[in-house]
């Protein structure tokens, strides 16, 4: 029988003081006037499965006698949170990979953060699903530990790490046709014909199975939603197994389809080379695959080979085409003598349709400055110095002096806020390279 994750709360006293220094302890602090928070975590599921979402509850409460203020950074857009974080050993002893581990620094959540008050006795909760921490593929009694950083809200910045108890937290195993049913399951609840209001919990479930078979499902989520893509593209990235199985039903989705956004940079990650993804591009720049296009020629950019030239110039020449944008830095990727033809011809073109704030015209000037001044991984051969007038060869004036210091589209203010968060983030990079951590 397995042990009732409901049955388990921990705590570990936290005491904030004002440096940068971090504290636990199982009492209050010396300093009377330090706000003391209690970190907990907690779990509801019952008896849970090899491939099941397990979400750990942290609550931070106020056991001091004053009030208190936190700066709270929130939920980031990858469901992880920067300031509670789990670490999950399973029985050998041995740290359960994280699925992120080579991906650990990001900006996310799109906001500030948000200033959470607690008066005595209060408290705050977020729920944040181990599977993100750590990959739980196989059945076992695991000891997690949450951990959790504060701190005090700007301009005082007080800062500590607290690491909550131990606890176990036992895996039960399911077996082979359990799982099958169980993705099964899941993909029945993805909507057959709902393009956009694909539920993200499903997905986020078929890719915390970490089994092949919900490869396809997942695919479909590529190709049938905008909002829900990114995480059929973590679930490729990180989670599913990188096997021949499962590449092949992605080369089989590209080929037939073309690519959908997301895939080049999945494939790319999942260590396909550009010999391997040509074919794909060739297929999603066909005629028939209009909605193949922009991603196609995004990889177009990086793989690049004189076949898909025609198809790119098409593109970039067609004033119906959403794909313009992809194609025209494509063909200033790879020189050939219609790709520069072409890149003439688009910078007579008149000033209108405006595309990402900019005529076709203006884009094109601005792709052709890039690709004389970065080459970036592109494998295609470079602008020659002949092609182009010498003033689309360096920065523009505005490019080249203009910085977000020197704007006149932000106020005095915004540019010191930004400052301070650069200033913020410099002290985070030099604590973690100070105390070894990376």
């Amino acid at each position: 029988m397995g042990r009732h994750m409901n049955s388990f709360l921990f705590a570990a006293i936290v005491l904030l003081s004002a440096n940068d220094s971090g504290a636990v302890g199982s009492s209050i602090g010396e300093d009377e006037t330090s706000p003391q928070l209690s970190v907990t975590i907690s779990c509801d599921v019952v008896d849970p499965k090899v491939g099941d979402e397990i979400p750990i509850i942290f609550e931070i409460k106020n056991e001091g006698e004053s009030h208190c203020d936190l700066w709270y950074r929130g939920r980031g857009r990858d469901g992880r949170c920067r300031q509670f974080k789990l670490s999950a050993v399973d029985e050998g002893g041995e740290v359960v990979a994280d699925p992120r581990a080579d991906r650990q620094i990001f900006i996310a959540g799109g906001g500030g953060g948000i200033d959470v008050s607690l008066d005595p006795d209060e408290s705050f909760r977020e729920t944040i699903a181990l599977n993100r921490w750590a990959l739980l593929t196989h059945p076992g009694v695991y000891q997690v530990t949450g951990t959790f950083y504060a701190r005090g809200p700007y301009p005082t910045n007080v800062s500590v790490t607290a690491v909550t108890a131990t606890t176990e937290i036992e895996i039960l195993p399911r077996s082979n046709d359990e799982m099958a049913s169980y993705i099964g399951e899941l993909s029945n609840l993805l909507p057959k014909n709902d393009y956009e209001n694909v539920p993200f919990s499903v997905v986020q479930k078929l890719m915390y199975t970490c089994d092949r078979r919900a490869a396809l499902p997942l695919i479909e989520v590529f190709y049938r939603s905008d909002a829900a893509r990114y995480w059929a593209v973590e679930a490729f990235q990180y989670y599913l197994p990188k096997d021949r199985e499962t590449d092949q039903a992605l080369l089989e989705a590209a080929m037939e389809r073309g690519l959908a956004k997301g895939m080049f940079s999945t494939l790319r990650e999942r260590g396909f080379t550009c010999e391997q993804i040509k074919p794909l591009i060739e297929a999603s720049l066909a005629i028939d695959h209009p909605n193949a296009w922009p991603e196609g020629a995004l990889a177009a950019q990086i793989c690049a080979d004189d076949c898909f030239t025609e198809r790119l110039i098409a593109i970039a020449t067609d004033p119906t085409s959403y794909a313009r944008k992809q194609a025209i830095a494509a063909l200033a990727k790879n020189r050939t003598d219609d790709s520069v033809a072409a890149l003439k011809g688009l910078l007579e073109e008149p000033e209108s349709p405006q595309m990402s704030g900019m005529s076709i015209r203006q884009w094109t000037e601005q792709t052709i400055r890039r690709a004389y001044r970065s080459r970036g991984i592109s494998e295609g051969r470079p602008l020659e110095t002949e092609d182009f007038d010498a003033c689309l060869q360096k920065e523009t004036d505005y490019e080249a002096e203009e910085t977000w210091e020197t704007s006149p589209v932000l106020s005095q203010e915004e540019i010191q806020k930004r400052r301070e968060l650069i200033e913020r983030y410099s002290r985070y990079i030099q604590r973690r390279q100070g105390s070894g951590k990376k």
